[in-house]
């Protein structure tokens, strides 16, 4: 609530005066009902002065116990103008900061924190002409800051006895002191002392601290404690303590690939969530408090178990957790390319079930294989489904907001040299509920996006945005070992789909892998990837290439081919049915007889 006039405001009759200093110390006695007469009183005289307007609807606000705000923030908009998304904030008047302040408030609990602080530093610009209230307020900041002294400042004996305003300082200090600390772990400095007190706000940042330094165990260990503070609920602190500690335990277990546990442990946070926020709503509909509004904690931790569920090869599960998410935070690129990622292994785990009937298949009945051509109209790509299709859709806007977001990365980096203000920094791409990405974070991403979207194209038969898309991963400076390959043979593949096949021998040579040193093939394959190492690389790239030559009727070079990776066991089921081609393209039937017999008996 705004402090009433003082010195240099328009002149206001001595009633007025009056009223406005008895407003204010009913609402510092929180005795908000006859604050409220006062203000009606006052605005009788003053119906149209903003201050009025503003203190009436802070004092209405508490009446409802911070439950109509939705009115609460509708006044707060008819002051301020600050309407829809926030871009720009200007103060026009800075006595009426204590609405920017509270409109800022109500951004924060309706999950809206760029735009509340965007309000709150347009505020903190005009820090000399606060009125006495506000700048009350914002010393305790400065006294918190500049001071280095932790002793306990003198008290009274009587504790009944304590100012008000004194407890209030208390607990205002602990809380900044804690977000204070939060915040210097979110930057990433983990060399600092906190206070070894057995609660649970200091035990969750110094297990944060120990995960930082990745000693996982003893941040285990620091979450298992007995707290000795009351537990905290959503009802009384807008966040509930036992979905925090199951969140952060999953954390923990997924750090040191203990999958299975980690996913445990969140849904045992989902369940806390849900018994914690079942009572008070957390929807913006008029019921709940303010501060149990974006109480709960599900999309954080739902993106944190679908991401878990899919490095557990469980695709249909992760892209249903992953798709509650996605209402939350649709401008994060990482999001729709792992969502792509699980259409992608659905379609894999699809096509190894396949397989697994190829030979009976392939005896029943002739098969050719021909190439596939592309249709949009298959299946809707606009239907959110495990398909290829919807991995197309996902990769296709992942692709679209890494192209904004690298252009606003070139600007900052352009800019970096010159100094600006430290509210202006740009700290990179928002990527919710996951931390800002930088630009070498960014690079990463977008390789690995144009890759799986090469992939997908290639799998719905469209060869010539696979060709695309593989070509601008192969014009990335710097380009990782395993990412290269994987462009070069999906270059090959697509030219050969669209009977280009001189043109994919250029690329699927395999003399272009002998600069390869191989580690990065180790340090970035998946456990579940057969292309670990850089041996089984060339393997596959040699079958390719031998196939190739069988395209171009090439046979006796691509026998030479066919032999030099014979060895490695990640193309032998492939290398026999090419070795039983070939022989069938030489007439030989009855060494293919014998060789069906030999590798599949059951069979005849």
């Amino acid at each position: 609530m705004a402090e009433p006039t003082g010195e240099g405001k328009p002149k206001i009759s001595d009633h007025e005066s009056e009223l406005e200093v008895a407003a204010f110390s009913e609402f510092q006695k929180a005795e908000y009902p006859q604050c409220l007469q006062t203000l009606v009183k006052l605005q009788k005289t003053q119906d149209s002065n903003p201050k009025v307007i503003h203190n009436r609807a802070v004092a209405e606000f508490y009446i409802s116990d911070l439950r109509r705000y939705d009115l609460f923030r509708k006044t707060m908009i008819q002051i301020t103008e600050l309407v829809g998304e926030i871009h720009t904030v200007n103060v026009k008047h800075p006595e009426l900061a204590a609405a920017y302040v509270n409109q800022a408030i109500v951004l924060y609990h309706f999950r809206q924190p760029l735009g509340a602080l965007k309000i709150m530093l347009a505020v903190m610009a005009h820090f000399d002409q606060l009125d006495d209230y506000l700048l009350r307020k914002a010393g305790i900041f400065t006294d918190i800051l500049s001071s280095d002294d932790e002793e306990e400042r003198p008290q009274l004996d009587n504790e009944s006895r304590k100012d008000i305003s004194e407890i209030q300082f208390e607990e205002f200090r602990k809380e900044f002191r804690l977000i204070l600390i939060r915040s210097n772990l979110l930057n990433g400095k983990k060399n600092f002392i906190i206070p070894c007190e057995d609660t649970a706000e200091f035990s969750i940042l110094k297990g944060h601290q120990y995960y930082l330094g990745n000693d996982y165990q003893m941040a285990a260990k620091e979450l298992a404690k007995r707290f000795v503070n009351e537990p905290v609920r959503v009802a009384t602190h807008g966040e509930d303590q036992n979905t925090c500690l199951a969140n952060n335990m999953g954390l923990i277990h997924f750090a040191v690939k203990h999958y299975a546990l980690a996913a445990r442990f969140f849904q045992q946070s989902l369940l806390f969530d849900q018994s914690a926020t079942e009572n008070a709503s957390t929807e913006k509909v008029e019921g709940s408090p303010l501060h149990c509004v974006g109480a709960t904690k599900r999309p954080e931790i739902l993106y944190n178990h679908g991401i878990t569920l899919l490095y557990l090869q469980k695709p249909k599960e992760a892209f249903e957790c992953l798709l509650v998410v996605l209402n939350s935070y649709h401008n994060n690129p990482r999001l729709w390319l792992r969502l792509a990622e699980c259409c992608i292994m659905v379609h894999q785990q699809s096509q190894k079930e396949q397989l697994k009937n190829m030979t009976q298949v392939v005896l029943q009945r002739r098969k050719y294989l021909r190439k596939q051509p592309f249709n949009a109209e298959d299946q809707s790509a606009a239907i959110p489904s495990t398909t290829l299709e919807f991995a197309s859709l996902c990769l296709r806007n992942a692709v679209t907001l890494i192209e904004f977001h690298s252009g606003e990365l070139a600007k900052q980096a352009e800019a970096a040299d010159k100094p600006g203000p430290w509210d202006k920094a740009y700290e990179g791409v928002p990527c919710n509920p996951s931390q800002p990405l930088k630009a070498a974070s960014l690079e990463k991403l977008k390789i690995a996006t144009l890759s799986a979207f090469s992939y997908v194209q290639l799998c719905l038969g469209d060869y010539t945005l696979a060709l695309k898309y593989a070509q601008e991963t192969l014009a990335i400076a710097d380009l990782p070992e395993t990412h290269q390959t994987l462009a070069t043979m999906y270059c090959g593949e697509a030219l050969v789909m669209m009977d280009r096949v001189p043109e994919a021998l250029v690329y699927l040579d395999p003399k272009h892998m002998a600069h390869l040193k191989g580690e990065d093939f180790v340090t970035r394959g998946s456990p579940n990837w057969a292309v670990n190492s850089l041996e089984a690389a060339q393997a596959v790239m040699h079958y390719n290439f031998a196939v190739t030559l069988f395209a171009l009727g090439d046979y006796e070079k691509a026998k030479v081919y066919m032999e030099a990776c014979a060895v490695h066991p990640v193309v032998l089921p492939h290398l026999k049915m090419l070795k039983m081609y070939a022989e069938l393209v030489f007439g030989n039937t009855d060494k293919v007889k014998l060789m069906v017999r030999y590798d599949a008996p059951h069979l005849i």
